[in-house]
């Protein structure tokens, strides 16, 4: 007889990190959660709603248990271990606070945070799962590669087949499924933090990326450099710029122009579905992470 397959629960959080206040320059600090149901310390962190992706994940539960508004840099860890009637796997970012930090307020969650060294937090927390997260934290922060820029590349959404639109490429737009894609989009582009977004000049790329610019109330860029008909110089010059931004930026574009913007990258790029996307960490022209948005 077959057994059943174990179910997978989904679950995100990060490792948030601040410059220490006083003391030490440079030195850093790691915010800690005390989960008065457990009686630990952990790093913030909760399971996924239906639906979400789970870096919306990770940004809504440090939203929830901490009152702190984030932004998500380099992929950290994930961690597995089994739960009753299953499994649990949990990703974990480096994140940090975007504006001001909020006062805390104690909640049915987390009745107590603190701000300490990552020394003090190893001894402070209560698993091992949650002090192997803090190693990888400590090892990027020692190449200071928890200090990146964000670049999240987009493949165009569903659009109208070639064969069934009359008239100039460049103007055929995205199908009901394709519009539906890019409205998922917006959530996890704000866990980034993008606050620039660019596009190839055809229709079905500005409508993928154009739900999340009107979110942020500002304008979409064009660069012709990203379209279908492009050279490899041409899209090197792009991403050079791209790469120069401060901000973290969108950029969507077609998957004929796919490869030559990995090869720009200098990143083993996958062959991305409708609408997928790849965050890029990078660093001073250097690509320090990548992961599939998922």
């Amino acid at each position: 007889m077959n057994s059943s397959p174990e179910s997978v629960v989904l679950a995100a959080g990060a490792v948030v990190w601040r410059r220490r206040v006083g003391g030490t320059k440079g030195a850093l600090e790691v915010l800690v959660v005390h989960r008065p149901r457990y009686d630990d310390w952990s790093f913030p962190k909760g399971k996924a709603d239906v639906g979400e992706r789970v870096a919306e994940t990770a940004v809504r539960e440090l939203a929830e248990e901490t009152g702190q508004q984030v932004r998500l840099g380099v992929p950290l860890d994930v961690v597995g271990y089994v739960v009753n009637g299953g499994h649990k796997r949990v990703s974990y970012w480096s994140a940090k606070v975007v504006g001001r930090e909020q006062p805390f307020v104690p909640n049915d969650e987390v009745d107590e945070i603190a701000w300490v060294s990552p020394k003090a937090a190893q001894a402070l927390l209560s698993h091992e799962t949650d002090r192997r997260v803090l190693d990888r934290f400590v090892d990027a922060a020692i190449d200071r590669s928890h200090k990146t820029r964000t670049l999240v590349v987009v493949r165009h959404g569903k659009a109208v087949q070639r064969d069934d639109f009359v008239g100039d490429d460049l103007d055929r737009p995205l199908t009901d499924l394709g519009r539906e894609q890019a409205l998922s989009l917006r959530g996890a582009l704000a866990a980034y933090g993008v606050r620039h977004v660019v596009s190839s000049p055809a229709l079905r790329c500005t409508q993928t990326v154009e739900p999340y610019a009107d979110t942020l109330g500002t304008f979409l860029e064009v660069d012709e450099r990203l379209g279908e008909d492009t050279t490899s110089g041409q899209v090197g010059r792009s991403v050079d710029a791209l790469l120069e931004r401060r901000k973290p930026t969108v950029v969507c574009t077609h998957r004929p122009t796919l490869p030559l913007l990995w090869a720009a990258l200098g990143v083993d790029g996958p062959r991305m579905a409708p609408s997928a996307a790849l965050v890029v960490h990078h660093r001073k022209g250097r690509v320090v992470a990548v992961e599939e948005l998922t």
